[in-house]
């Protein structure tokens, strides 16, 4: 997610690390999961970005150049099955609602839905204050002035997932590094772990490229953890490129969800 997203920054308020940090720390391991489940966690990751991405657009038309109610302060994405709902969270006195839903499927966005008694759901509600509480928390390691969101249920435990994601406006650059991973307590207020998914900051350019001017392939070394991680999917599916991540003396090849080792 990149222009749309990075505009809405500005319109809706949304989150904005308040500085970058100059070097990066020691590497801290993280929690190491299953290809199985990085390649899983990987799209879905996708798939909520897409789905926040195509309805910040559709928001954008729809607002065409105005502002948003006040308290406008980010989204949420509902699954429900075939279709994800992304509703813009607003602030109404003390209680968190929806101003707009946007209904997102197979990647397109309906139209968008002014919201007149958008109260959202005690889940709703756990998962927006999931989002908030990762970006109170987020390190010291900020590799851009803003990032996008993602809220996920966490199938390990009765509580979420949430990720902030390095941003970036420049459709030539993958950016790599900053990433993070909270797992966050079930009423979303409390932070149970923060994993920095990788070491610094690394803006890829997208090369190379073949003969018809596609991306081929990017390489990048991984010293957090012992093989691929859910970003390195996720940049892959976005970018619609294999990534081959060095982890010691091991590569793999990440193709979107589909995570193989390579044989030296």
């Amino acid at each position: 997610m990149r222009r749309s997203l990075a505009l809405a920054f500005a319109l809706l308020g949304l989150a904005t690390a308040p500085a970058l940090a100059q070097s990066a720390p020691d590497p801290v391991p993280i929690e190491e999961w299953s290809l199985e489940k990085v390649g899983a966690m990987g799209q879905a990751i996708y798939q909520q970005d897409v789905a926040a991405w195509v309805a910040t657009d559709a928001l954008l038309a729809h607002l065409a150049g105005a502002p948003p109610p006040p308290g406008t302060s980010g989204w949420i994405v509902v699954d429900e099955g075939e279709t994800q709902r992304v509703r813009f969270v607003r602030q109404d006195q003390g209680s968190l609602k929806s101003a707009f839903d946007v209904l997102v499927r197979e990647g397109r966005a309906g139209p968008v839905e002014v919201v007149a008694d958008g109260a959202l759901s005690a889940q709703e509600k756990a998962s927006f204050l999931a989002r908030q509480t990762a970006i109170a928390n987020i390190g010291r390691l900020r590799c851009s002035q803003s990032f996008n969101t993602v809220v996920l249920d966490d199938s390990d435990s009765d509580g979420w997932l949430v990720w902030l994601l390095t941003a970036t406006t420049d459709a030539d650059i993958i950016p790599m590094g900053g990433h993070y991973r909270f797992r966050i307590s079930a009423d979303g207020s409390t932070v149970l772990r923060r994993d920095m998914l990788s070491n610094g900051c690394l803006n890829m350019p997208r090369q190379p490229t073949d003969d018809q001017g596609q991306p081929v392939a990017l390489a990048v070394s991984q010293i957090v953890s012992q093989g691929p991680v859910e970003t390195h999917v996720f940049l892959s599916l976005q970018n619609r490129m294999p990534i081959y991540v060095i982890a010691g003396d091991r590569i793999f090849e990440v193709n979107g969800p589909q995570i193989g080792k390579v044989d030296p």
